[in-house]
């Protein structure tokens, strides 16, 4: 094979920076609806909702006789990845959203790279970390420590704050996603994205829904215009269609580029929220910001200059196999 037998078409590349594009500005713009959603319904009933909705929305192409099957191998590992990054994780984001600005919940989400770089180096043979991605985790975790750092010293004397404790939901949000996308591109990547989504989205579904009856027994739902119209974007576009994105994206590009999305998405959720909710952020969560953010984009560096050298040993050994 030659070198240039091993590359996408024009037209796939065009497909996954239009998939790319998708996640960055659908997900940019899920933090705003979140918290526009929470003026009315409990958190924990509202991720429910949005979630079930989705599986709706999303059933009639999950059982539609086109892709790969889950093996009984791969379903429990597709069932654990759902109820991380779908159970888990929006969880702890919608309980977070209630304490802080829609845009510091991106700028700290926007940490999820650094941990995908991590836990890829460890679950990942061919991804393994270089000097830049190690440079970029401690960009990263440097600039979640200027955020963080003050309120956490202060809850050393005295109970924690809003913004240290929505700030802890988010980071652990985005380290049970990271560790669920690894998991998703080890173990079951090639699975038919529609089944992917849909089998993570009822498990996490399931695991909200006992959330919401254990911890919010009796709250109240107000159902206005601007809370169903949050819920239906949020559970068509910010679930159904964004995670058929991102799981059709994973087994064609690799793991650091689907760690850049936050990268963009961060920048529309904070433009969004200063523009529509009209939120400032201070000089200290904007440079900590920064920071993050410049994490993520040597992070990208990193993931690009890996798939290089991977290409260029697996066409000097003459691989037969086809692009993805």
């Amino acid at each position: 094979m030659t070198r240039g037998e091993g590359r996408a078409p024009a037209g796939g590349r065009a497909r996954r920076a239009a998939m790319y594009l998708l996640c960055c500005a659908v997900w940019g713009s899920t933090w705003l609806f979140i918290k526009i959603g929470l003026r009315d319904l409990p958190p924990l009933h509202f991720a429910t909702l949005r979630m079930g909705l989705a599986c709706l929305a999303m059933a009639p192409f999950a059982f539609r006789r086109r892709g790969r099957l889950p093996t009984a191998s791969e379903v429990p590992w597709i069932a654990l990845s759902g109820l991380l990054q779908i159970g888990v994780a929006y969880a702890l984001i919608f309980l977070a959203a209630q304490r802080i600005a829609s845009g510091l919940a991106a700028l700290l989400f926007c940490s999820f790279p650094i941990w995908m770089g991590l836990f890829g180096h460890w679950l990942l043979p061919d991804e393994p970390l270089t000097t830049r991605a190690v440079a970029a985790s401690v960009l990263g975790l440097l600039g979640v420590g200027v955020i963080q750092g003050p309120d956490a010293a202060a809850a050393l004397h005295g109970a924690p704050g809003p913004l240290l404790a929505g700030g802890l939901l988010v980071l652990g949000s985005s380290v049970v996603s990271a560790i669920a996308n690894v998991l998703n591109k080890r173990y079951f990547a090639s699975v038919s994205p529609d089944r992917n989504v849909w089998i993570q989205t009822s498990v996490g579904t399931a695991f909200l829904a006992a959330l919401a009856l254990s911890f919010e027994k009796g709250a109240p739902l107000r159902w206005t215009e601007s809370s169903v119209f949050a819920l239906f974007y949020l559970a068509v576009c910010g679930t159904a269609l964004a995670f058929a994105a991102l799981f059709w994206l994973i087994p064609r590009v690799p793991v650091a580029v689907i760690g850049t999305i936050p990268l963009s998405d961060t920048v529309i959720a904070v433009l969004l929220g200063a523009r529509v909710l009209g939120e400032r952020l201070s000089f200290r969560v904007l440079a900590g910001g920064v920071l993050i953010l410049g994490g993520v984009l040597l992070a990208s560096i990193s993931g690009r200059e890996t798939a290089l050298e991977k290409d260029r040993s697996t066409a000097g050994a003459g691989d037969t196999a086809g692009a993805r």
